[in-house]
């Protein structure tokens, strides 16, 4: 039986996201599998996906603003001398990878169980405004230390609501509940003691449950899904809570030739605005990134993809490219250029 990964967004993102753990994050990978034929395998399925997401763009609301102004906005509300230093710091730019392994086990013909296992390499470069007590100003750019990890797992059944044909369906809705248990470390700190930056720890540390929606309706000879995925998350154990998430997919492919078939998709995304009840992660005075009121995006991306099956072997492999096209950020953000996604899937 051939396994035909076609891709997705969410969250993210989506990360897989504050791309970390806003535009993608989990969603990425859950939302790559539940919009997929690995879901069709008889009896198991698994599937090895890596993804890059590149952030260099800062906005405040739509608008583009560069790196150098957020700093001179900070610099304007200092005054011009005081009995302490000034600081405060920008990313310039994040590099966000994620390694993801995802299985699926039918358990019967309509009820099948889906787990996911990412492992999370962050990577940020940032830009330091510092401000004497005599009122000199400096600019310094830095690369924080790598924070990697295995990240947040996620666990979900996914249920066969309607079939039009059992064997080969044309036309499917399919119902998931799944669990995001708090396997990822999110209390990494840096060398000075203090905690990493929310969104760039590789879990949360809280228990989120998911709810997901698919369809699938075949125009022959094209193939097109729409997938709704909510994310409703909880405070985690260190205080933190990222906000709620909501991501919709269409997604169309066509196949173009016997083993091979592009596909564009349309990902919708809205993260609603994180909340630091202990404050433990929040430091507004001196940096961008340690502020929920800079938190909580909408954003539209479009994804051109190509899928190809290796002959013979139950197996095949998926590109993908995603581009946002419209984004608007709550306070003033970094968010995501651009992200390109890979994946290899056999079916059992």
């Amino acid at each position: 039986m051939r396994i035909i990964v076609t891709t997705f967004l969410f969250l993210l993102f989506t990360s897989s996201v504050a791309f970390a753990h806003g535009e993608c994050c989990l969603s990425r990978s859950l939302v790559e599998a539940t919009t997929s034929d690995i879901t069709t395998a008889s009896n198991f399925g698994l599937s090895l996906q890596y993804e890059y997401t590149n952030m260099k763009t800062i906005r405040d609301g739509t608008s583009k603003i560069s790196h150098n102004t957020v700093l001179d906005n900070v610099a304007a509300k200092w005054p011009t001398t005081s009995m302490e230093g000034k600081s405060f710091a920008i990313p310039t730019r994040m590099i966000m990878q994620k390694y993801t392994v995802l299985g699926t086990y039918s358990a019967t013909e309509r009820l099948q169980f889906l787990a996911t296992v990412p492992y999370v390499i962050n990577d940020m470069y940032m830009r330091h405004l510092m401000r004497s007590a005599m009122g000199m100003d400096m600019r310094m750019d830095m690369k924080m230390d790598t924070v990697e990890g295995l990240g947040d797992m996620t666990i979900m059944g996914l249920y066969k609501l309607y079939m039009d044909n059992p064997d080969s369906p044309t036309k499917k809705l399919t119902l998931g509940l799944g669990l995001k248990p708090p396997t990822g470390k999110n209390d990494e700190e840096t060398a000075s003691g203090s905690l990493v930056h929310a969104m760039m720890q590789p879990g949360t540390g809280s228990w989120d449950p998911l709810f997901l929606v698919n369809y699938l309706h075949t125009f022959s000879p094209v193939v097109f899904q729409a997938n709704l995925l909510y994310h409703m998350t909880t405070e985690g154990d260190e205080g933190y809570e990222f906000g709620d998430k909501v991501s919709l997919d269409l997604i169309a492919r066509y196949p173009l030739a016997n083993y091979v078939s592009p596909g564009i998709e349309l990902n919708g995304f809205y993260s609603d605005q994180d909340t630091d009840h202990d404050g433990r992660y929040s430091r507004p005075e001196e940096s961008l990134l340690d502020n929920p009121d800079n938190t909580g995006i909408t954003s539209l991306s479009v994804s051109p993809s190509l899928r190809v099956e290796i002959p013979k072997t139950g197996g095949s492999v998926d590109l993908k490219f995603q581009k946002p096209i419209y984004q608007h950020v709550r306070g003033t953000q970094q968010v995501a250029d651009w992200s390109a996604m890979a994946s290899v899937a056999w079916a059992f």
